[in-house]
Order: C-alpha cells, then sequence, then structure tokens
C-alpha cells in the first residue's frame, strides 16, 4: 500500500480496507455538517410523531401533555443525531488506482467499485448540503461493486479480493453478443461520497484516475 494519504485516516484503517500493492490516490473523510444534513432526514418523522402526541395530549384521559411531545420529538432527534456522528466517526472514501471504496455505517460495511466498471460521476443537487457549503458524489458503476462487512474483509483478501478477469478464449463477435449478459448501470447509493468538502475538486479527481487506470 503506497500514495499520499490525506484527511486524518490512519494507516491502520486503511490497510484494512486497501491491497498492500495498490496505489492510494485519494482519502476523505466527510465534512462534520454530515452529522446535520443526514440527522435531518429523521425530521419529517420526528415531528409526526410530536404532532401525534399533541394531539393526543387534547384528550384528558390521556397523561399527556405538549411539553411531553416536545421533549418526545427533541427525544427522537437526539438518538439521530448520535447515530449519525457514529456514522460519521467511521465513514471513510478511499480512491486507489484500482477502485473506489467506502466504509460506512454503525456497523462499518465496505463497499467497492473497480475503475473499470465507473462510467460517470454525478453530483446530487441538496440545499442543505449547499447551506453547509458541501456536496456529495454519486458513482455510477457496473455489475462489479459488492459490498462486505469491515471485519470480515481480511478473510476476503485472497481469491475472491480479486478483480474479476476476463476468459481469454476468442469467440465470434455475434456469439460473443449473445451470451454477454446486459447489465444495468446504477446509481450505487451504498458508494456515494456523501458530504464532502469541495465537491467538484474532488469529482475531477476521480475522473482523471478512472481515465488513467481503468
Amino acid at each position: 500500500m503506497s500514495g499520499t494519504v490525506v484527511a486524518g485516516a490512519s494507516m491502520r484503517e486503511l490497510a484494512a480496507i486497501v491491497d498492500e500493492d495498490e496505489t492510494i490516490l485519494l482519502v476523505v473523510r466527510p465534512a462534520p455538517w454530515f452529522i446535520v444534513a443526514t440527522s435531518a432526514r429523521a425530521l419529517p418523522a420526528a415531528a409526526a410523531a410530536g404532532a401525534v402526541l399533541a394531539l393526543a395530549s387534547l384528550d384528558p384521559s390521556i397523561p399527556w401533555d405538549f411539553k411531553g411531545s416536545l421533549l418526545a420529538f427533541a427525544a427522537i432527534m437526539a438518538a439521530r443525531a448520535v447515530w449519525q456522528s457514529a456514522d460519521w466517526f467511521s465513514r471513510v472514501y478511499v480512491l486507489t488506482d484500482r477502485r473506489i471504496v467506502v466504509r460506512r455505517g454503525v456497523l462499518p460495511e465496505v463497499s467497492e467499485c473497480p475503475l473499470t466498471e465507473v462510467v460517470g460521476i454525478g453530483q446530487p443537487q441538496r440545499w442543505i448540503e449547499r447551506v453547509g457549503t458541501t456536496g456529495s458524489l454519486a458513482v455510477l458503476c457496473g455489475p462489479s461493486r459488492r459490498t462486505r462487512r469491515a471485519w470480515r474483509l481480511r478473510e476476503a483478501k485472497s481469491a475472491d479480493g480479486l478483480l474479476p478477469v476476463r476468459p481469454s478464449l476468442t469467440v465470434p463477435a455475434s456469439a460473443a453478443r449473445k451470451r454477454a449478459p446486459q447489465h444495468k448501470v446504477r446509481v450505487a447509493t451504498e458508494l456515494e461520497w456523501t458530504v464532502i468538502r469541495r465537491p467538484e475538486s474532488v469529482r475531477q479527481t476521480i475522473l482523471h484516475a478512472v481515465t488513467r487506470y481503468r
């Protein structure tokens, strides 16, 4: 494993998700605004729960008041913020000379996509991210993406850790077209680089790597 390591990621963290013979081109962590932006997704559910409890408090037979509904709303949002803080702490986005790797989640999962399967990098437009002067990158990739539990990653680094190899047998072009499965390209949500600083600069770096190393 070699290359420039940035964004405060330790070598121990990266060694768990990157092979020794890979070159690390870029390491990015989400901005702290990630906690606010992702916690806000729970706002509609928390508001609905608070509204139901507030309406229920109008019934004198129910031992609940409007203050209690506000406390319930606050508790839901606080729990969400704690959960997203743990996610933010463990999340890291890595670009190597072979693939895009994302570690995410409170119980970390590692998702990856070979650069040969990357067909585009989009930029979702979310107002709450723009408020925090951040942005996100959506990876459009083919069929070779995969997701694995972080603690099982070392066990998988054997033959399973190799990139798919195409057979070298020569077949007629017409037969190859008939045999080849038609895979649809999709936005891999598990590979999204969520709430990062300077998203356009990062996007150009990824596109350059895809062009150079695919």
